[in-house]
């Protein structure tokens, strides 16, 4: 019976089938008979070999299953510990390859969301054909460059057609303006020109608020270049002159339009406006050098020693607020007050933000009952859940336990990153970036907004920060430093080291970021919009 098994078994090395023959061969019985011996020896080394077959083909886990059926058949033979080490080796190399592999496929995706196409494609090409992450990276870039030719032949054939204002319009809400292709380079080189050209017209017709409004919307596209740098500090400067004048400091107003002036020598406005400014200050002078002047030690100084924008702003709010009687301060009623407890931040670049004021929010489907402050596109039979700040902390309740991380609770605290499930197609993403702030966001996965522009609800307590960095609650590369935006008496205030522009004029504090009116801080161009019901 035994040598009729070892006879099967070497009739199935023969034929080929080695898995057969080791399921025959690796009983006791046949290991312990002398031909059952030169039998395992013969079918260990077919083993091995066929393991080399797996090894070349790269598929490793069969190669490995072989090495240790060898090694169990024939122990310690020196073919096996080779095989052994060669499957170690490709294996170590084989997972090199896919980390290498991985990392030139995100290099790709990054260079190709940075609007170099062209590069990502080259870094695409020499990735392997079957690399279904690269295939994947392949259909984004292909999609990316339709959209980028579709976006440049509708710009185009503005300009063609002398419609700078709709060019420029497609370049801000396609994002061309993040493009490295050639073309789009063309483009906007032309666009940026016609928009010189026509702000310097503007600045020499004398409509400044005309070339303000062209140097918002060219922000998007980008202020480099020496000449329209040159052209938008002149209408800085215009700005400021007017401030100094409304200020009662004209001789300040003098050198601003002068070196305007050396900008549009064209601008015969500008000789009108520096001779009387001009007579205007010595006015001011003769008045100083009268009687009058010797009052000026005794009175509030009108022309005091500070010479900055932010004195003139101050000295021009101060000049033309209405003198009312004196009474007990009253809190500004809902319709004076310019910020609504929920408004929508857009910022051209980025995306819109849905922002919250009140320290209790609730959120829902939009068609329950309850109305929730935050309604969300989802199934109706979702619960209503509450975020509250309490302190410096914020808790999440609901009447109907609710997922958080997980976990089936009816109220919890939350931390950075934790993940509230309302449904299983509606979570929230809570986040905290700023540990110096109280500033939370929420980021909406599976349910949506009626509006699609919202990328994220912010939950605003004291600021809001604005900038490249990680702690800041919106990220955007748009301005070096952090743009501080908080709320104080009723105004959305900033703070920035850029200048800021509100609807082409220069930013007063004691009005504040008007709702409805663009904001440009720096390349930073922004709207603060009332929340439609």
């Amino acid at each position: 019976m035994l040598i009729l098994r070892i006879r099967q078994a070497e009739c199935a090395l023969a034929d080929g089938r080695l898995d057969e023959a080791f399921e025959i061969a690796q009983a006791n019985e046949v290991r312990s008979h002398r031909y059952g011996q030169r039998l395992i020896g013969r079918l260990a080394r077919e083993i091995v070999r066929r393991g080399q077959e797996h090894l070349t083909a790269g598929r490793f886990q069969a190669a490995l299953l072989d090495c240790n059926k060898a090694e169990k058949l024939g122990g310690t033979m020196s073919e096996v510990a080779q095989l052994r080490t060669a499957i170690c080796e490709a294996m170590t190399k084989n997972q090199q390859d896919c980390h290498q592999q991985a990392a030139r496929v995100a290099e790709a995706r990054r260079q190709i969301d940075d609007g170099w196409l062209s590069v990502g494609g080259r870094i695409l090409a020499e990735a392997p054909a079957e690399d279904g992450r690269a295939r994947m990276v392949r259909q984004e870039l292909e999609a990316a460059r339709i959209k980028t030719d579709d976006a440049v032949a509708k710009a185009e054939s503005a300009l063609n057609r002398g419609d700078l204002e709709e060019a420029m319009d497609i370049v801000r809400t396609t994002g061309l303006g993040r493009s490295r292709n050639g073309r789009v380079g063309e483009l906007l080189g032309r666009i940026k020109s016609q928009t010189v050209e026509r702000i310097r017209l503007d600045l020499e017709q004398g409509r400044i608020d005309r070339a303000a409004v062209f140097v918002q919307r060219v922000a998007p596209i980008g202020k480099d270049g020496a000449e329209l740098a040159e052209l938008v500090e002149a209408l800085a400067r215009c700005r400021q002159a007017a401030m100094y004048v409304a200020a009662g400091k004209p001789g300040d107003a003098l050198p601003l339009l002068r070196k305007v002036k050396l900008v549009c020598p064209s601008a015969a406005w500008l000789d009108a406006a520096i001779s009387e400014i001009k007579r205007a200050a010595e006015a001011y002078e003769e008045l100083d050098a009268g009687p009058l002047g010797l009052t000026l030690g005794d009175a509030a100084p009108i022309m005091g020693p500070g010479n900055s924008e932010a004195d003139a702003m101050a000295a021009s709010a101060s000049r033309y607020e209405p003198r009312v009687p004196m009474q007990e301060p009253a809190m500004p009623s809902r319709e004076n007050d310019p910020l609504p407890s929920r408004f929508v931040m857009q910022i051209d670049g980025v995306g819109g933000f849905l922002v919250f004021r009140d320290s209790r929010v609730t959120i829902g489907p939009i068609s329950s009952p309850e109305r929730p402050m935050l309604g969300l596109m989802a199934d109706p039979n979702t619960p209503v859940a509450t975020i509250e700040r309490v302190d410096d902390d914020y808790f999440v309740r609901c009447q109907t336990p609710i997922d958080v991380n997980g976990k089936s609770v009816g109220e919890a605290m939350l931390r950075d990153g934790d993940r509230i499930t309302l449904s299983p197609r509606c979570v929230l993403r809570f986040h905290l970036p700023n540990p110096a702030s109280t500033t939370a966001l929420l980021t909406i996965s599976g349910a949506r907004l009626n509006r699609p522009d919202i990328r994220q609800v912010v939950l605003m307590d004291r600021d809001i920060l604005v900038g490249p960095y990680t702690n800041n609650h919106i990220r955007t590369d748009q301005v070096k430093d952090p743009v501080a935006l908080f709320a104080q008496n009723g105004r959305l205030l900033c703070r920035a080291k850029d200048s800021i522009l509100v609807d082409g004029r220069g930013f007063d504090p004691g009005v504040g970021l008007a709702v409805g009116k663009p904001v440009e801080i720096g390349k930073l161009s922004m709207v603060v919009a009332r929340l439609e019901a």
